[in-house]
């Protein structure tokens, strides 16, 4: 065999092999995945508004990761924010008879400093009774970045909630 095709055949079963191990892991974890995802979850929905039902609408929207329905009719928006860092914060957002009840932090990426300032209660308290997603907020000195990606998760929650009125109308 020509030793200029040993080369790219070497490599090529190499990539293969590979490969094969990546698809095996993922269909080894891939449920456990999903499993643990949905028990955090789950345990986020009831720190943040008390045991009950949750029940996930088959809606998607973008910039939503999921729309759910609680036992009390209020709508709760998951979804990730960036704030410092793209992609690095993770709310819950509640939304009952067209203003915002709760904002719950899930997760946060950003520095220690910048992440312990906006998840004050001080902080995500002020945005429970929103019903404009344009209001006005006090950001964190220090975590501006930070507190404007809960701001704008805040404003995409109200958007979609009025915006969808097929979501609404069944609450």
């Amino acid at each position: 065999m020509n030793d200029r095709i040993k080369g790219p055949i070497a490599l090529t079963l190499i990539c293969s092999a590979v490969c094969a191990l990546l698809a095996g892991a993922h269909l080894l974890t891939d449920d456990r995945i999903r499993d643990t995802e949905a028990v955090r979850l789950q345990q986020a929905l009831s720190e943040a508004f008390g045991e009950g039902q949750y029940t996930a609408l088959n809606v998607k929207y973008d910039g939503i990761s999921q729309v759910i329905r609680d036992d009390s009719d209020r709508l709760i928006f998951d979804l990730v924010s960036s704030g410092y860092e793209k992609g690095s914060q993770h709310l819950l957002i509640g939304i009952s008879d067209g203003a915002v009840s709760k904002v719950h932090l899930v997760s946060i990426s950003d520095s220690p400093t910048q992440a312990a300032a906006v998840s004050e209660p001080d902080f995500l308290d002020q945005f429970t009774g929103w019903t404009d997603p344009d209001s006005d907020y006090d950001a964190v000195s220090g975590a501006t970045k930070s507190s404007e990606g809960i701001r704008q998760a805040v404003a995409r929650a109200l958007r979609t909630y009025y915006e969808n009125r097929e979501i609404t109308d069944d609450a």
